[in-house]
């Protein structure tokens, strides 16, 4: 399997460059024509750049020592390996433009792909239960080199349009950091080992069209194909999921996005943007299955008691709108003021249904500066999240709770209500990114990214922390070293990460 989606991926971007150097082809054959007539000559350019990098990681996992036979210890090496990326750039005169980044990477480490399978007693229903019964088998280590298509794409341009078709990673939003809520088109891999935080952007299969007037830009943008999330599997399979389900590929499933953007004057920016798709992260739905309810305990109010034989997780994706909201106010040569956010609405916006996502609506606003002094970039950002309809979880502790249920599909939820980042009615957001530069020549960077989120009283905080040094041996040589700390939704990620990249 793994190697018939190489060969397929090979093949998309074979066929994605033979469809952009046949373009090119028909456009020098019609430029030939025009020198014929007299008119200036024009060049067609191509250039190969990219990278090679060793990559080390050490990591400690905590949820992996309580119970979890995959891993032996606190501490292990998830990823010694190597990255090549190659990136083929052209352009066709004044009127086309080729990108494509190809990556292949080499794990010594492998990759944990043998989730083992189990059956539920005589119910022929096959799941993965990853936290108490699955075993970790050496042997059964992939160690095969992937191909990843990050980028590759074609422009097209005319006189005040640009039409931009393949995958390609597409950004919105005026604000940088680890959350901005208005960057809502691509989905985000949270499985990233690297340092350089771009990396963490999923590419999407997309026809991009944008025009320009008066500084004024209007963006339509079609996906056909639905990329979620990438979601670490120890921990998806932690909470005893069964299986994700992703929508099918029809024309239907496509994904739709408008915004407006542009400058009112010399110190006022602001974007508009809508999005209908499915949410990158998935929702829950849980199948209890069993005999009908006991008889009712007997009291004042019988009340039914449902004891299921059979508990089934699923995850699946569900349609929502999101409108966002930019603004960027000049204050200053070097300073300006920032505003982001979203309105993430699903089909269950009045909050009936406890096993879905509620509603929401998140901003962030703050300060932001290129140059404070002595080569300082920071940005830093305060907001809240706020849930539309709040449901309050159910008591896990209560055993009458766990007993009495009159809805059979109902179950407690705050476990789930956690993953969602929505046990409270609203929660404080902070999120910044400072940079620093040293030495002569600029070759000694600082870069951190910060993420805090708390509960309304403050009493519970989470954290994501990316600080990272670079130095910079020649104009093409250089190494990183990076830490990772998050602790987020009831996951746990602490990282040390190595980087050492010749880039030509």
């Amino acid at each position: 399997m793994k190697l018939q989606r190489t060969a397929i991926l090979v093949a998309v971007a074979l066929l994605c460059s033979g469809l952009a150097y046949g373009q090119i082809e028909d456009l020098a054959d019609k430029e030939t024509g025009a020198q014929a007539g007299g008119e200036k000559e024009k060049d067609i350019t191509f250039a190969l750049h990219g990278y090679a990098q060793a990559n080390v990681v050490v990591t400690r996992n905590d949820i992996g020592v309580k119970g979890n036979k995959w891993l032996n210890s606190k501490y292990e090496f998830p990823r010694i390996g190597s990255t090549l990326q190659l990136e083929l750039e052209g352009n066709a005169y004044d009127v086309a433009h080729f990108f494509s980044a190809v990556q292949i990477e080499y794990n010594a480490a492998g990759e944990k792909t043998n989730f083992p399978t189990f059956y539920y007693p005589n119910a022929f229903i096959k799941y993965t239960y990853f936290t108490y019964d699955a075993d970790f088998n050496r042997g059964e280590i992939n160690k095969y080199p992937t191909i990843n298509v990050r980028e590759t794409y074609v422009d097209l341009y005319g006189k005040s349009v640009n039409f931009r078709v393949g995958q390609q990673i597409i950004s919105w939003g005026e604000i940088e950091g680890v959350e901005a809520p208005s960057d809502v088109v691509i989905p985000w891999d949270f499985t990233t080992m690297s340092n350089y935080f771009e990396y963490s952007r999923i590419g999407v299969v997309a026809a991009n069209l944008n025009f320009y007037f008066a500084k004024q830009q209007l963006q339509l943008i079609w996906m056909p194909l639905f990329q979620p999330a990438k979601l670490p599997l120890e921990s998806v399979f932690r909470r005893g999921v069964t299986s994700i389900k992703r929508p099918a590929f029809e024309a239907r499933n496509g994904e739709y996005a408008a915004r407006l953007s542009g400058a009112l004057g010399n110190r006022f920016r602001y974007g508009l943007g809508f999005l209908y798709c499915y949410d990158d992260l998935p929702d829950a739905r849980v199948k209890m299955v069993g005999p009908v309810p006991f008889p009712p305990i007997p009291g004042p109010i019988p009340i039914p008691v449902f004891i299921p034989t059979l508990v089934i997780t699923e995850m699946y994706y569900n349609r929502v709108y999101i409108p966002t909201l930019d603004l960027g106010i000049q204050m200053g040569e070097v300073l300006s003021w920032k505003v982001s956010g979203n309105a993430n609405i699903t089909k269950d916006f009045r909050g009936k249904s406890d096993l879905m996502k509620n509603s929401t609506v998140t901003y962030l606003t703050g300060p932001e500066s290129s140059n404070i002094f002595a080569k300082i970039y920071l940005g830093l950002y305060v907001g809240q999240q706020w849930v539309i309809n709040y449901t309050k979880p159910s008591n896990d502790t209560n055993p009458i709770e766990l007993l009495t249920r009159i809805d059979q599909f109902k179950l407690p939820n705050s476990k789930m209500f956690k993953g969602y980042g929505q046990l409270y009615p609203y929660r404080w957001m902070l999120s910044g990114n400072i940079q620093r530069t040293f030495l002569e020549g600029d070759t000694l960077e600082f870069q951190a990214r910060v993420a805090l989120y708390a509960d309304p009283k403050f009493k519970k905080v989470d954290y994501v922390i990316y600080p990272y040094f670079m130095f910079k041996f020649t104009n093409g040589v250089s190494t990183a070293v990076g830490f990772v700390f998050a602790k987020r939704q009831g996951d746990d990620r602490n990282m040390i990460i190595s980087e050492t990249r010749y880039s030509f």
